[in-house]
């Protein structure tokens, strides 16, 4: 196959929400390349596509030895693609799930090779805005390589369909991401935290059957400590993604150059670099070594039903890893606009959300408020907006604000613009109860949401 004349398709090396990446020789220079093609369902604005090949000459211009060059950006017929040095290697997410969770030392190592990257990209106003295992490549000498930088998309560059489309990985997304609001340096470094809880336990921290509830953890479940899982994690890997996992970016790292320094003080002797890249180089070649001994993540809390304080500084954090369907709910990203820490000057609680939080409880780990709100950024004042579900079983209660609006499924029921409280229940099921935004002359659509059984006693 070949794009363009300019490169000719060997084979496909992975498959994305954003698009596929291929083996490919440029013709020209006779190089092999990997060659990411966006999909074109995501619908780019033109000021999008202008924006995005900006940012990609940016980033072609950062020399870092972290970073996977990026050659050059560039549209046929509608479709953009980039072309960036072929790694030779495995991905992280692979070794990983090869592997499961990895030694100390390698954790470390790849922790110290990737804050580098961000710190440098970051000192230069690229941010990532999708780190996660899958993005960081491991080559045959050990080094370590964070690819993609500043090719991912940024939510206001789509225009969304009625099903919605989610940019970035849920996974790993920062809770501001997950509200839709402008992705900054220190949300590069949430998802590093979630990537070095990975590489620790062999496990993301979060899963849920929806993205609604993936989100939900993100905005509400502290991440567990990964002591729980291990015993040899030393307090200072520990104290570095406690910070960096901090609901509210303000409370992360000031800069990422110093979540670097952080972890570059976290001991690690020559005698740990060698073992690690010793290692790493194995992994890259698909080899597996000594297994890490780790414990089973204990189960998650019951995802909260109200909004709930942010503790400052929350030592623990509790969780488990997987998101389902992103197409499902995306339009959670288009709804939920609030807002965890500091109150923004010009922001105020509605007296829709207002009410709604009054009417339920207010609670943290303990039982008690900490006195930090979650906030909900207000909405337009217009009449009504859409919503659309299915359930499993399909006998389920919907309620909106209380109020029954279906059984089983709703299909563009008129809801009153805003924040609203969205309950599933059925008898033998435990409760789905979030919180959505509903924006004036739109459809949320949340695919189906599917409750869970009732264990034994419950």
């Amino acid at each position: 196959m070949s794009l363009s004349g300019e490169y000719e398709v060997q084979e496909e090396l992975a498959r994305g929400g954003m698009g596929i990446v291929f083996r490919a020789t440029e013709v020209g220079l006779q190089r092999t390349v990997a060659l990411k093609v966006l999909s074109p369902d995501f619908g780019l604005t033109g000021r999008a596509v202008a924006r995005f090949k900006r940012e990609a000459r940016t980033v072609a211009e950062l020399d870092h030895p972290n970073i996977v060059p990026v050659y050059r950006v560039g549209q046929v017929g509608g479709v953009l693609h980039i072309a960036m040095k072929f790694v030779e290697g495995r991905s992280l997410d692979a070794i990983i799930a090869a592997q499961g969770a990895l030694p100390i030392p390698v954790v470390v190592y790849v922790l110290r090779g990737v804050s580098r990257a961000m710190a440098y990209a970051h000192e230069r106003d690229i941010v990532h805005r999708d780190i996660k295992a899958a993005n960081i490549l491991i080559d045959r000498d050990g080094r370590v390589l964070v690819s993609d930088f500043g090719v991912a998309l940024r939510a206001s560059d789509v225009e969304l369909t009625v099903d919605g489309t989610v940019i970035g990985t849920p996974a790993y997304m920062s809770p501001e991401q997950c509200a839709g609001r402008r992705a900054e340096p220190q949300s590069d470094q949430y998802s590093l935290g979630i990537v070095g809880f990975h590489m620790l336990t062999g496990d993301l921290p979060f899963h849920s059957d929806t993205l609604a509830g993936l989100m939900q953890h993100h905005f509400f479940t502290s991440v567990p400590d990964p002591r729980l899982v291990r015993d040899d994690v030393p307090d200072a890997l520990c104290d570095v993604l406690d910070r960096a996992l901090a609901k509210s970016p303000e409370e992360r790292f000031e800069t990422t150059r110093a979540m670097s320094a952080a972890i570059e003080a976290i001991p690690f002797s020559e005698g740990d670099r060698l073992a690690s890249e010793r290692s790493l180089q194995a992994l890259a070649r698909g080899e597996t070594i000594g297994p890490v001994a780790a414990r089973p993540m204990p189960p998650l809390p019951e995802a909260p039903t109200s909004p709930i304080p942010v503790p400052r500084h929350a030592k623990r954090r509790g969780a488990r890893a997987r998101t389902a369907r992103i197409a499902a709910a995306a339009a959670v990203l288009l709804g939920v606009s609030w807002w965890i820490g500091r109150p923004h000057p010009a922001t105020q609680l509605t007296a829709d959300v207002a009410r709604l939080a009054d009417s339920t409880p207010d609670r943290g780990a303990s039982g008690e408020s900490s006195g930090r709100t979650l906030l909900v950024r207000p909405v337009a004042p217009a009449v009504t907006g859409k919503l659309r579900l299915l359930t499993s079983p399909t006998d389920a209660e919907i309620l909106i604000d209380g109020r029954r609006i279906g059984v089983g499924s709703v299909v563009d029921r008129a809801v009153a613009a805003g924040a609203r409280r969205l309950r599933v229940q059925a008898a033998g099921y435990q409760t789905f109860d979030t919180l959505i935004v509903v924006p004036a002359d739109s459809t949320v659509s949340l695919g189906r949401i599917t409750l869970r059984g009732r264990g034994p006693g419950t």
